[in-house]
């Protein structure tokens, strides 16, 4: 192993698995400690990583325990899936410093641009290292091109190449689930597990799936695109079609029990119709199975389910927990968790640490 990449795996491990010592760098790479010592030494020289102080421990000498550096640069994080767009702004270590709503809904590769515009000059005393953007939709990460974003409305537009020429800055792209995935190894809501689906659930519903710490993407980028996953009843029709927060939405839109138009569906947890009920049971129903399904075919060690807070209806999620429960795998003594997070900001999160992965490799490549 040549020197930048042992230096690039020494990086990795600390961006992932901080605070840690070199003795704990040395058993989790293998390499020796000498090996270990002059790839910290390189990345403290460059201020890339930091000490943190001293650990103790029963026997033998206090370790120093190393982490990243979180304001060696900052990154901006573009999340746009129509519920709500948003650009944040993190340092490397995923603590927000600034963020800008952006109109909900449609906006076209102009819009964003002039917003991405305002927002760097609101902050033009930061140093931006890269720039990610999470796109619900179907992305190319190594062209930046977004292929297909029903929810935007674009089709083959090579955002990241028209930000990258404007702004000169790095520009890379993901679609919202992939994006989030990466984010929780980097940011560390991860943990220690090495395998985990992350699904994203609104106008569109997709799934990161991270095998030995790495982001599967299937043969053609599109492995994780369960929202285009027909559904077994004969129907013809796409997981998307019942069960996103746009067909939910849609399907309740003449119901008479509603006085005024519904924006979030968590308006539906209070005395609820009998159509808002069977409509949300429906959706929670394949949704579970669609979860289950993934569970079983690549046996991670937790499934989550990542919502908008306003969408995160009560009545749906306890019917997802149900089928999930019902049609996961049981053959295995441990059970596959699924577990619920609602965050305002989750693609934008997941943006901000596509960008801080791309740019580490970036920077642990030149050194």
């Amino acid at each position: 192993m040549t020197a930048p990449s042992i230096t690039t795996r020494i990086l990795r491990l600390v961006v992932e698995q901080a605070p840690i010592s070199q003795s704990g760098l040395k058993k989790l790479s293998g390499l020796s400690m000498s090996a270990v010592s002059q790839a910290t030494n390189r990345l403290l020289a460059k201020g890339l990583i930091q000490e943190l102080g001293l650990r103790r421990v029963s026997m033998g000498r206090p370790k120093m325990l190393l982490g990243l550096t979180p304001d060696y640069a900052n990154v901006i994080g573009v999340q746009l899936n129509a519920d709500r767009n948003l650009i944040i702004m993190t340092d490397l270590s995923g603590n927000l410093i600034s963020e800008q709503q952006l109109p909900s809904g449609e906006l076209s590769p102009k819009q964003l641009s002039d917003a991405l515009a305002k927002f760097l000059n609101t902050n033009r005393d930061k140093h931006i290292g890269a720039i990610g953007l999470a796109i619900s939709g179907l992305v190319d990460p190594n062209s930046g091109e977004c292929l297909r974003s029903t929810v935007l409305n674009w089709t083959r537009v090579p955002i990241a190449q028209q930000l990258t020429e404007r702004f000169n800055i790095p520009v890379y792209i993901e679609n919202d689930a992939n994006a989030m995935a990466q984010a929780s190894l980097v940011f560390g809501q991860l943990g220690q597990a090495k395998s985990a689906i992350i699904t994203t659930y609104g106008q569109g519903i997709g799934a990161g799936i991270i095998i030995n710490r790495q982001l599967y993407r299937g043969n053609h980028g599109t492995a994780g695109e369960i929202g285009s996953a027909l559904l077994a009843d004969g129907s013809g029709k796409v997981l998307e079609d019942v069960a996103s927060t746009k067909a939910i939405l849609s399907q309740l839109a003449d119901d008479p029990f509603q006085k005024t138009p519904l924006q979030h569906l968590q308006e539906l947890d209070h005395q609820p119709s009998e159509l808002a009920l069977e409509v949300l049971t429906q959706a929670g129903h394949y949704l579970g199975i669609a979860l289950a399904n993934l569970a079983t075919a690549f046996d991670p060690e937790v499934v989550y389910l990542v919502t908008e807070p306003q969408m995160a209806s009560r009545i749906l999620l306890d019917q997802v927990t149900q089928s999930f429960q019902q049609f996961r795998l049981k053959l295995a003594p441990q059970l596959t968790p699924l577990q619920f997070i609602a965050e305002s900001r989750m693609s934008a999160q997941g943006a901000a640490g596509l960008a801080v992965n791309r740019l580490i490799d970036e920077i642990s490549s030149e050194m």
